[in-house]
This record gives C-alpha cells, structure tokens and sequence, in this order.
C-alpha cells in the first residue's frame, strides 16, 4: 500500500507540473511514466518502498520531466548576417530601396525596437523634407533661383536667374539632393548600432 500511495503521490505531481499542456498530451506523459515504473519495478528483486523510492529518484522531480518534454525554444541568432546587410544596402537605393530596407529592418532580430524605431524615423524624416522645400521653394522670390541655361532674365533679377516658372530654385535643388540621400543616414545609424552589438 505504502508503495502505491508513493507512485500516486508522484504522478500527482507529475500531472500538476503538466497542467499547462494539452490534455491528451498530459495524460500521455502520465501513462508513460506510469508504464516506466511499472517496468523498473518488475526488474527489481523486491518491489518495496525502497525500490519505489530509487526508482523515483532516479527519475527526478517531476517538473524537470515535464521541461524535458517541452520543445526547447528556438536560438534567435543575434549576429548580423545577410537580412541586415540587405537592409543597409537597400536604404541607400532611392525609393525602392527604401520601402524593401524598412520592411527588412523590421524583419531583423538583430537590432532592437528602439534602433528599428530610430532607423525608419531616420529615413522617412529625410525623405519627407524635399516636398517640404519644394513647396517653399515654388513660393519664392528670384533671389532663391538658380541660372537657368538658356533661360531669359526677367524683372530686376541678375541676367540668367529666372524668377517664373522656368527656374529651378535652390530650395528645390536641395530637396531634389535631400530626396535621393534620404536612407543614407537611416544606413549609417543601423550600420554603427550593428558594429556596437558585436
């Protein structure tokens, strides 16, 4: 009797440990080990208390069974590899580029959210600055226009600066310039966060 009560109690434990898994996959675990001990038991000469006690403690806490049985979590590779060189080389790419680095960056397990927040921040803010001066840009005067070659000069304005619709105004420029750079700071940042994690 002392020796069932010792297996009851066990699998008691054992099922409680397992209370977090399926049913069907508890009462499996329960059965198994349930048949292990039955097995052990028929090997030893007497089958006393003190073969039940060996034999359980050969076997172990049940929780440590229970964790045995549990699939182990996937390594999440933190090194960089290709996804996030792609990435960096995607954000210098114009247009394109930048919607395939950004979807990259958010894909990587290598940076942090805080990095992947600061990254997109980095290349969107850039990217958003152009239309800003282009707007600016369309509204001012001849002294923020660039020589337009062929162009007429109109007004007061030195000879070759257009102040109509033909000039192309420096603001305009800039944004033009700003507009094809715009990743290049997103890459630099996410590049030197990379070198910082090895």
């Amino acid at each position: 009797m002392q020796t069932d009560r010792l297996i009851d109690d066990y699998l008691r434990r054992l099922e409680a440990a397992a209370a977090h898994l399926q049913r069907s996959r508890r009462e499996e675990l329960v059965a198994e080990i349930r048949e292990h001990i039955e097995a052990a038991l028929r090997e030893e000469d007497a089958a006393n208390e003190v073969a039940v006690r060996n034999i359980l403690e050969r076997l172990g806490p049940p929780e440590e069974i229970v964790d045995a049985t549990e699939p182990a979590p996937m390594e999440i590779s933190r090194d960089p590899g290709r996804l996030e060189t792609a990435a960096l080389v995607a954000l210098v790419v114009p247009f394109v580029g930048w919607i395939v680095g950004v979807a990259l960056v958010l894909l990587s397990q290598v940076w942090s959210r805080r990095d992947k927040f600061l990254g997109i921040a980095l290349a969107l803010l850039p990217a958003a600055l152009p239309f800003i001066f282009i707007a600016v840009g369309s509204n001012s005067g001849p002294e923020t226009s660039l020589p337009v070659p062929g162009g007429k000069a109109s007004g007061s304005g030195p000879e070759g600066m257009s102040s109509g619709d033909g000039g192309v105004g420096v603001l305009e420029v800039l944004g033009i310039v700003l507009l094809f750079l715009a990743g290049a700071p997103s890459a630099v940042f996410l590049g030197w966060r990379l070198r910082r994690s090895d």
